[in-house]
């Protein structure tokens, strides 16, 4: 019988990673969340300082919150100006594919964070010669941890929400949901702790708090770094697999060893 893993996460940033490992089990990605731009007179205010060149430093979290900006600025007309202002200033990305989003769209990239956790993108972000004003580029749901962090050792920090995480209760969230049900899930991979979050509360909906915890125990658990472990270990569940990066390389060379065994 072959095992099956459910990442949940994008389907369209998962499954081209797994597909190279189709041999050891099936993967099924599904996302309970789904992202939305926030286009309102905010985003406005933030081309306007953009622009004025008041932002030393700009952090974009993921390649959704890229996305988003493209897409806003597109929509005003404004592209080509907050390409020429993001120039001037230092863009610092987390990973690779937010790297290589930014690059796609025309954004000049400074920097790469190693890994997508507070600690590292801090640290990443110290690096810089001199403080000033960095603006996050992330969603309405970041972590204010990574805020405080920055103010700590010296930096004023705006942060800027372009993108609103929604739950998504679709039909390959219900399939997931069932599969659980049924005990046909041998792995449940985690990225971020809004993606464990938002399944969860659905999980709940579903069948209650305490038979929640009961279906993942039938599970091996994994999570993409400390911060999604935390989440998970503060909701009782048990977690088996983390990497040694929260980054989605590491996430799946620590998830093939398993399924090698």
């Amino acid at each position: 019988m072959r095992k099956v893993v459910v990442i949940v996460g994008p389907p369209e940033r998962w499954m081209p990673l797994c597909r190279e490992h189709r041999q050891l089990a099936d993967f099924i990605c599904a996302s309970p969340l789904r992202a939305e731009p926030n286009d309102d007179s905010n985003f406005s205010l933030f081309l306007m300082d953009l622009f004025s060149g008041r932002f030393d430093v700009l952090v974009a979290t993921c390649p959704t919150a890229i996305d988003a900006v493209v897409t806003m600025a597109r929509k005003r007309k404004m592209l080509d100006r907050a390409k020429e202002a993001v120039a001037k200033a230092e863009l610092i990305v987390i990973g690779d594919r937010t790297a290589k989003s930014a690059e796609r769209n025309g954004l000049k990239v400074s920097s790469v964070a190693p890994e997508a956790t507070t600690e590292a993108l801090v640290q990443h972000i110290n690096s810089q010669p001199r403080r000033g004003t960095v603006a996050l580029l992330r969603s309405d749901q970041g972590s204010k941890l990574l805020e405080e962090g920055l103010k700590a050792t010296g930096w004023k920090v705006e942060d800027v929400p372009v993108y609103s995480l929604l739950l998504d209760e679709g039909e390959d969230m219900q399939d997931v949901m069932e599969r659980l049900d049924h005990g046909d899930v041998d792995v449940l991979v985690f990225p971020t702790p809004a993606h464990a979050q938002a399944f969860l509360v659905q999980l709940e909906e579903r069948c209650g708090e305490d038979e929640a915890l009961s279906l993942l125990e039938g599970s091996v658990i994994a999570a993409m770094g400390q911060e999604t472990k935390g989440k998970l270990e503060s909701y009782g569940i048990k977690v088996n697999l983390v990497p040694d990066k929260a980054e989605p390389s590491a996430l799946l060379r620590k998830l093939v060893d398993h399924l090698e065994l």
